[in-house]
């Protein structure tokens, strides 16, 4: 056998064995997910299998040198909400954990007619998110009139105007906001900016499906500890 082909079938077997290990955590990450936040009796069943299998997906498509950092942090953050027993708490541990995927974050309450800013990682000096009226960005209005995430595309050139100044998205860089619906209401939203992706490059980042799952876990966890909250105060003697 020449040296060429020895080398080749090393090779050959080492990704063999690199991929039979990637599924293999793939594996044990979704289950892993699944029996952490199985202790919330307001999520479905389903919800959960269906959480675990986007971050399975996000985390094959982030390419091999990736995928174990990718794995390790979404199990942190994951662990971090669930550790988090206020509801401000659960906005500061999904701020703390997107921040780790995406460039730029913003939590912002919904207040009325208007978002108070809550907490914010990424953003330069002065260049942050604000307090504003609802009704003064079009994107973050629909957002939360449709309870969908929405994407915000690069500033380019020439700005909108509407366009709030934090979410000025870079040059290849992609924006999204998305809602955290509880007991059909939303109360807060999540402005996430990163790069773009290229479908055909395998290294490529998949921030926006690792925070969307963290914004889909917050808003469940929001839920279960604001029913938890209702449940002590009626079965409290008065």
């Amino acid at each position: 056998m020449s040296r060429e082909l020895e080398v080749r079938e090393a090779v050959d077997r080492f990704v063999a064995r690199i991929r039979q290990q990637t599924d293999a955590h793939l594996e044990s990450l979704a289950t892993e997910l699944l029996q952490i936040v199985n202790g919330d009796i307001r999520t479905g069943r389903a919800d959960l299998e269906r959480a675990a299998v986007d971050v399975a997906r996000a985390v094959a498509k982030g390419g091999t040198h990736a995928r174990h950092d990718l794995m390790s942090r979404v199990t942190e953050a994951v662990r971090r909400l669930d550790d988090a027993t206020t509801l401000l708490g659960i906005l500061d541990a999904l701020a703390l954990g997107a921040a780790g995927e995406a460039s730029r974050v913003a939590v912002l309450i919904v207040e009325g007619s208007g978002l108070r800013s809550w907490r914010h990682h990424g953003f330069s000096p002065g260049a942050g998110p604000v307090d504003l009226d609802l009704e003064a960005s079009p994107t973050l209005s629909s957002a939360v009139r449709l309870k969908q995430t929405t994407p915000v595309p690069p500033a380019g050139d020439r700005p909108d105007p509407t366009v709030p100044v934090f979410m000025r998205v870079a040059p290849h860089h992609t924006g999204l906001a998305m809602p955290l619906v509880v007991a059909q209401q939303v109360v807060a939203l999540v402005y996430a900016e990163g790069e773009d992706r290229l479908s055909s490059h395998e290294g490529a980042p998949v921030w926006t499906e690792q925070v969307e799952v963290l914004v889909r876990h917050a808003a469940s966890r929001l839920e279960n500890v604001t029913s938890q909250r209702t449940v002590e105060v009626l079965t409290s003697p008065s």
